[in-house]
């Protein structure tokens, strides 16, 4: 990577950092009553910008340091869609998202909920299995395949409940996913940029969409 990719990608990680803290103020305080994973994930992004600062402003980091990058990125990789999900499914009873009231989907809400927080764990797992560069495409290929099946969990979220900000991010992800790798290629940018950017993208939209959920089950129950 050159120095202007290095520093272009580390100015990326600051950017992330920026929309992170933010996010971080603006969501809701976890608390007794709710499921904190989007407030968990916010802190992982964070953790992973500042190692990414760290990382690509280092002349020379180190193995350890290129260590934690890499399964922080990991985890910002697999973990953001599984994540938002678990938190808008796992409700608790006074809470049930109101969107599910009458609908199928009800008896199975929770049990859907870890089902999509399982399948993070899945990706995480298998894509550090097959991490070598011969095997690497089987861990993609999983990682895709969690990516569309939590989209198709969200927009059951987004589609019933008229939620644009979840909408947005079910197009946001999915597009990013199969659009980036093309872009960093044919205009020859660091893979990191884009992806950074992007993420910083989905803590906007998850905050919102998290914030609009809240908000039209108090409503519903007022």
């Amino acid at each position: 990577m050159s120095q202007f990719s290095s520093i272009a990608t580390c100015f990326g990680h600051v950017v992330l950092a920026a929309v992170t803290g933010w996010s971080l103020k603006y969501l809701p305080a976890p608390n007794l009553l709710s499921t904190p994973f989007v407030w968990i994930m916010l802190w992982c992004l964070m953790a992973y910008s500042m190692l990414g600062i760290i990382r690509f402003s280092h002349p020379q980091p180190g193995k350890l340091l290129r260590f934690l990058y890499d399964h922080t990125a990991l985890l910002a990789k697999v973990c953001p869609l599984p994540f938002l999900n678990a938190q808008l499914y796992l409700a608790q009873p006074a809470q049930t998202l109101h969107e599910f009231g009458e609908s199928f989907v009800q008896p199975y809400q929770n049990g859907l909920g870890y089902a999509f927080l399982l399948s993070a764990v899945v990706a995480y797992v298998v894509c550090n299995i097959f991490s070598d560069l011969s095997r690497r495409h089987i861990g993609e290929h999983v990682a895709t395949g969690v990516l569309l099946l939590n989209a198709v969990g969200l927009s059951l979220v987004a589609c019933s409940s008229d939620n644009f900000w979840a909408m947005g991010l079910v197009v946001s992800c999915v597009s990013k996913h199969f659009l980036l790798p093309v872009l960093a290629e044919r205009y020859r940018m660091p893979h990191a940029l884009l992806y950074t950017y992007g993420l910083s993208f989905y803590e906007i939209f998850a905050v919102n969409a998290v914030i609009d959920v809240q908000t039209s089950t108090i409503r519903v129950i007022m």
